[in-house]
Protein backbone atom coordinates (compact mmCIF):
# COMPACT_ATOMS: atom_id res chain seq x y z
CA UNK A 1 0.00 0.00 0.00
CA UNK A 2 2.96 2.46 0.79
CA UNK A 3 4.44 1.65 -2.47
CA UNK A 4 1.41 1.96 -4.51
CA UNK A 5 0.70 5.56 -2.99
CA UNK A 6 4.37 6.32 -3.40
CA UNK A 7 4.03 5.77 -7.24
CA UNK A 8 0.88 7.66 -7.60
CA UNK A 9 2.51 10.85 -5.83
CA UNK A 10 5.68 10.77 -7.92
CA UNK A 11 3.26 10.10 -11.02
CA UNK A 12 1.17 13.25 -10.62
CA UNK A 13 4.18 15.47 -9.36
CA UNK A 14 5.62 14.13 -13.18
CA UNK A 15 2.22 15.20 -14.74
CA UNK A 16 2.21 18.24 -13.11
CA UNK A 17 5.52 19.28 -14.03
CA UNK A 18 4.96 18.66 -17.77
CA UNK A 19 1.90 20.67 -17.76
CA UNK A 20 3.54 23.52 -16.80
CA UNK A 21 6.85 23.34 -19.22
CA UNK A 22 8.17 26.05 -17.68
CA UNK A 23 11.27 26.91 -18.80
CA UNK A 24 14.14 29.46 -17.43
CA UNK A 25 15.66 31.53 -20.49
CA UNK A 26 19.22 31.36 -20.44
CA UNK A 27 22.46 33.14 -22.03
CA UNK A 28 22.37 30.32 -25.20
CA UNK A 29 18.43 31.21 -26.18
CA UNK A 30 19.21 34.81 -27.08
CA UNK A 31 21.41 36.57 -29.71
CA UNK A 32 22.10 40.99 -29.72
CA UNK A 33 22.00 43.40 -32.20
CA UNK A 34 22.07 47.26 -32.14
CA UNK A 35 20.98 49.92 -33.89
CA UNK A 36 24.71 50.35 -36.51
CA UNK A 37 25.09 46.15 -36.47
CA UNK A 38 22.14 44.50 -36.57
CA UNK A 39 23.99 41.25 -37.87
CA UNK A 40 23.23 38.46 -34.61
CA UNK A 41 25.89 38.77 -31.86
CA UNK A 42 26.73 36.70 -29.03
CA UNK A 43 24.91 38.32 -26.31
CA UNK A 44 27.89 38.65 -23.92
CA UNK A 45 29.66 40.65 -26.19
CA UNK A 46 27.27 43.24 -26.18
CA UNK A 47 25.77 43.41 -22.20
CA UNK A 48 27.06 42.18 -19.12
CA UNK A 49 25.24 38.93 -17.62
CA UNK A 50 26.59 38.64 -13.75
CA UNK A 51 25.13 37.27 -10.79
CA UNK A 52 21.99 36.03 -12.21
CA UNK A 53 21.46 39.34 -13.99
CA UNK A 54 21.13 40.42 -17.39
CA UNK A 55 22.95 43.97 -17.05
CA UNK A 56 21.91 46.46 -20.40
CA UNK A 57 24.41 49.25 -20.51
CA UNK A 58 26.47 51.51 -22.57
CA UNK A 59 26.02 54.10 -25.56
CA UNK A 60 23.79 52.50 -27.86
CA UNK A 61 20.44 51.15 -28.12
CA UNK A 62 20.09 47.46 -28.82
CA UNK A 63 18.01 44.16 -28.25
CA UNK A 64 18.40 41.19 -26.56
CA UNK A 65 16.24 38.89 -29.05
CA UNK A 66 15.40 35.03 -28.23
CA UNK A 67 16.30 32.45 -31.19
CA UNK A 68 12.68 30.72 -30.86
CA UNK A 69 9.21 31.80 -31.62
CA UNK A 70 6.40 31.29 -29.05
CA UNK A 71 2.60 31.07 -28.87
CA UNK A 72 0.30 30.85 -25.89
CA UNK A 73 2.76 31.60 -23.21
CA UNK A 74 3.09 33.62 -20.22
CA UNK A 75 6.34 35.23 -19.54
CA UNK A 76 7.69 36.62 -16.48
CA UNK A 77 10.37 38.69 -15.23
CA UNK A 78 12.21 41.36 -12.82
CA UNK A 79 13.68 44.28 -13.83
CA UNK A 80 15.28 47.71 -12.12
CA UNK A 81 17.02 50.82 -13.08
CA UNK A 82 20.40 50.70 -12.91
CA UNK A 83 21.47 53.73 -10.36
CA UNK A 84 25.36 52.93 -10.60
CA UNK A 85 26.88 56.49 -11.42
CA UNK A 86 29.37 55.21 -13.81
CA UNK A 87 26.31 54.16 -16.00
CA UNK A 88 23.98 56.75 -15.17
CA UNK A 89 22.64 58.20 -18.06
CA UNK A 90 20.58 61.63 -18.62
CA UNK A 91 16.97 61.97 -19.61
CA UNK A 92 13.87 59.94 -19.03
CA UNK A 93 14.43 56.06 -18.04
CA UNK A 94 13.11 54.21 -20.76
CA UNK A 95 12.83 50.21 -22.16
CA UNK A 96 10.74 47.93 -23.36
CA UNK A 97 9.93 43.61 -23.03
CA UNK A 98 8.54 43.10 -26.70
CA UNK A 99 7.19 39.47 -27.74
CA UNK A 100 4.97 38.34 -30.64
CA UNK A 101 7.95 39.64 -32.63
CA UNK A 102 7.02 37.51 -36.36
CA UNK A 103 10.05 35.49 -37.18
CA UNK A 104 10.40 37.04 -40.51
CA UNK A 105 10.80 40.43 -39.01
CA UNK A 106 13.67 42.74 -39.71
CA UNK A 107 16.41 42.74 -36.58
CA UNK A 108 15.91 46.39 -36.31
CA UNK A 109 15.20 49.79 -34.12
CA UNK A 110 12.58 48.51 -33.14
CA UNK A 111 11.22 45.47 -34.54
CA UNK A 112 7.89 44.21 -35.88
CA UNK A 113 5.29 43.05 -32.54
CA UNK A 114 3.77 44.52 -29.39
CA UNK A 115 5.77 46.09 -26.76
CA UNK A 116 5.30 45.92 -22.71
CA UNK A 117 6.88 49.80 -22.56
CA UNK A 118 8.85 50.73 -19.33
CA UNK A 119 9.23 54.10 -18.79
CA UNK A 120 9.14 57.02 -15.79
CA UNK A 121 5.54 57.28 -15.39
CA UNK A 122 4.39 55.05 -18.48
CA UNK A 123 5.26 51.60 -17.47
CA UNK A 124 2.50 49.50 -18.27
CA UNK A 125 1.78 50.73 -21.68
CA UNK A 126 1.07 48.94 -24.82
CA UNK A 127 2.98 50.04 -27.62
CA UNK A 128 2.14 48.45 -31.31
CA UNK A 129 4.86 48.56 -33.94
CA UNK A 130 4.79 48.33 -37.49
CA UNK A 131 1.33 47.80 -38.50
CA UNK A 132 0.28 45.68 -35.46
CA UNK A 133 -2.89 46.22 -33.86
CA UNK A 134 -5.74 44.88 -31.20
CA UNK A 135 -8.87 45.88 -29.51
CA UNK A 136 -8.39 47.83 -26.25
CA UNK A 137 -11.64 48.17 -24.58
CA UNK A 138 -13.15 46.74 -27.54
CA UNK A 139 -11.72 49.72 -29.34
CA UNK A 140 -9.22 48.99 -32.65
CA UNK A 141 -6.11 50.74 -32.14
CA UNK A 142 -5.33 52.18 -35.40
CA UNK A 143 -2.40 50.73 -36.72
CA UNK A 144 0.99 52.69 -38.06
CA UNK A 145 4.50 53.05 -36.96
CA UNK A 146 4.73 53.09 -33.51
CA UNK A 147 1.20 53.27 -31.55
CA UNK A 148 0.63 53.82 -27.97
CA UNK A 149 -2.20 52.14 -25.67
CA UNK A 150 -2.16 53.27 -21.89
CA UNK A 151 -1.90 51.31 -19.35
CA UNK A 152 -4.84 50.91 -16.82
CA UNK A 153 -3.29 52.36 -13.50
CA UNK A 154 0.35 52.93 -12.47
CA UNK A 155 1.85 50.28 -10.28
CA UNK A 156 5.62 50.87 -10.17
CA UNK A 157 7.99 50.35 -7.36
CA UNK A 158 10.32 53.55 -6.56
CA UNK A 159 13.45 53.52 -8.43
CA UNK A 160 16.56 51.22 -7.73
CA UNK A 161 13.72 48.94 -6.27
CA UNK A 162 12.80 45.32 -8.28
CA UNK A 163 9.93 45.35 -10.25
CA UNK A 164 7.59 42.10 -11.44
CA UNK A 165 6.27 41.80 -14.77
CA UNK A 166 4.35 39.20 -16.03
CA UNK A 167 3.23 39.05 -19.74
CA UNK A 168 -0.05 36.51 -20.49
CA UNK A 169 -0.67 35.85 -24.52
CA UNK A 170 -2.82 33.36 -25.78
CA UNK A 171 -4.75 33.20 -29.24
CA UNK A 172 -4.73 37.34 -29.55
CA UNK A 173 -5.65 38.20 -25.50
CA UNK A 174 -3.29 39.77 -24.50
CA UNK A 175 -2.51 40.55 -20.53
CA UNK A 176 0.18 42.80 -18.99
CA UNK A 177 0.92 42.98 -15.06
CA UNK A 178 2.93 44.91 -13.00
CA UNK A 179 3.90 44.08 -9.34
CA UNK A 180 1.01 41.54 -9.25
CA UNK A 181 -2.00 43.98 -10.97
CA UNK A 182 -3.41 44.07 -14.29
CA UNK A 183 -1.92 47.51 -16.09
CA UNK A 184 -3.90 46.35 -19.92
CA UNK A 185 -5.58 43.92 -21.55
CA UNK A 186 -6.41 43.67 -25.75
CA UNK A 187 -8.25 41.42 -27.47
CA UNK A 188 -7.84 40.22 -31.23
CA UNK A 189 -3.98 41.12 -31.28
CA UNK A 190 -3.21 40.55 -34.95
CA UNK A 191 0.41 39.18 -34.10
CA UNK A 192 -0.35 36.02 -32.02
CA UNK A 193 3.28 34.77 -31.85
CA UNK A 194 6.44 35.11 -32.32
CA UNK A 195 10.51 36.36 -30.56
CA UNK A 196 10.79 38.06 -26.93
CA UNK A 197 13.17 41.71 -27.40
CA UNK A 198 14.77 43.23 -24.21
CA UNK A 199 15.03 46.52 -25.36
CA UNK A 200 17.89 48.67 -24.39
CA UNK A 201 17.24 52.33 -25.09
CA UNK A 202 20.07 53.90 -23.88
CA UNK A 203 18.78 53.73 -19.96
CA UNK A 204 20.81 51.33 -17.97
CA UNK A 205 18.92 48.27 -16.77
CA UNK A 206 19.23 45.33 -15.01
CA UNK A 207 16.85 42.04 -15.80
CA UNK A 208 16.41 38.67 -13.81
CA UNK A 209 14.30 35.65 -13.41
CA UNK A 210 13.35 35.30 -17.02
CA UNK A 211 10.98 32.84 -17.57
CA UNK A 212 8.08 31.40 -20.09
CA UNK A 213 5.49 28.55 -19.96
CA UNK A 214 2.67 27.44 -22.58
CA UNK A 215 -0.38 28.21 -21.52
CA UNK A 216 -3.86 26.60 -22.80
CA UNK A 217 -5.78 30.03 -21.35
CA UNK A 218 -5.31 33.23 -20.79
Amino acid sequence: MFQKSTFVIVFLFILSSCAVQQKSLETNDWYAFTKTNTAQQEPSKVYEFTDGMIRMHGEEAGCLMTKKSYKNFELSLEYRWNLEEKYKMKGTKNSGVMYNIPLDASDKIWPKGIQFQIKENTTGDFIFLDQVTAKVNDKWIEAGASVTSPKFLANENPYGEWNSIVIKSYNGKITQYLNGKLVNECTEASSTEGKISLNYERSPIDFKNIRIKNISQN
